[in-house]
């Protein structure tokens, strides 16, 4: 293999392993401003997550056009964080029907 091949490949991975390394960063810093704004202000942080949420899309949309793998990981990662903001909310009993 001749070397700007390899280089080629080499780079490839590294943006990969960049981005999904962002997203896992992201995605964590996203789920606990939320989860803050939304402690403070219901109203607020309801508009914060659906902010979010188009966000998100724009950005699995935009990863597609690179890979649809790499979107479909980038995904998974923003599903568990949301997954784990919800959960952590519901057993504080910040979310929920109250009665």
């Amino acid at each position: 293999m001749d070397r700007k091949g390899l280089s080629h490949i080499e780079l490839s991975i590294v943006m990969y392993i960049l981005l999904i390394g962002s997203a896992l960063i992201m995605g964590a810093l996203s789920a606990i401003i939320f989860m803050n704004i939304y402690r403070k202000n219901k109203r607020v942080g309801v508009f914060l997550g659906v902010l979010l949420v188009l966000w998100f899309f724009y950005q699995m949309f935009s990863l597609s056009t690179i890979s649809v793998p790499l979107a479909m990981t980038v995904f998974v990662i923003y599903l568990f964080f949301g997954i784990a903001a919800y959960r952590k909310l519901k057993a504080e009993g910040t979310i929920g029907l109250k009665g």
